[in-house]
């Protein structure tokens, strides 16, 4: 009896770890604070377009379209990413302004409406519209 016991429990750590490593690894982390609506909005978005959306203490899984998922890569292509800085600094005086932060191959960029690099741009329109229609 004590080996069927050891048995059923290798089974089911070997069935828990085969699920854990068929996840998709993340392409992107988009957490996305502030404005006037004070939002809190984190999308974390995986290889293969499967995503997590976590918006005022509630999560849901939802799926980026291929052609999203096409843009959003070309368009972090296209940024440079990895050798944008790590920190963007908004100038005085602004109020009400969106806190943005975006990892990305463990590469980390974080700015503000004011100080958003150009190119990080079309990046933001992709992850903010996926944020919209998301509800």
């Amino acid at each position: 009896m004590r080996a069927i016991k050891t048995a059923l429990l290798a089974l089911c750590v070997i069935g828990c770890t085969g699920t854990a490593s068929q996840v998709s690894s993340p392409l992107i982390d988009y957490p996305r604070s502030g404005g006037i609506r004070g939002i809190d909005d984190r999308l974390m978005i995986r290889d293969d377009g499967t995503a997590t959306l976590s918006r005022n203490g509630k999560s849901s899984e939802i799926t980026v379209t291929s052609d999203v998922m096409d843009r959003l890569r070309r368009a972090l292509g296209q940024s440079q990413f990895g050798g944008l800085r790590s920190e963007y600094e908004a100038p005085r005086g602004g109020a009400d302004m969106y806190d943005y932060a975006i990892t990305h191959k463990g590469h980390t960029v974080r700015a503000k409406d004011a100080s958003l690099p150009e190119a990080l741009h079309p990046v933001i329109s992709i992850l903010d519209r996926i944020l919209s229609n998301a509800g």
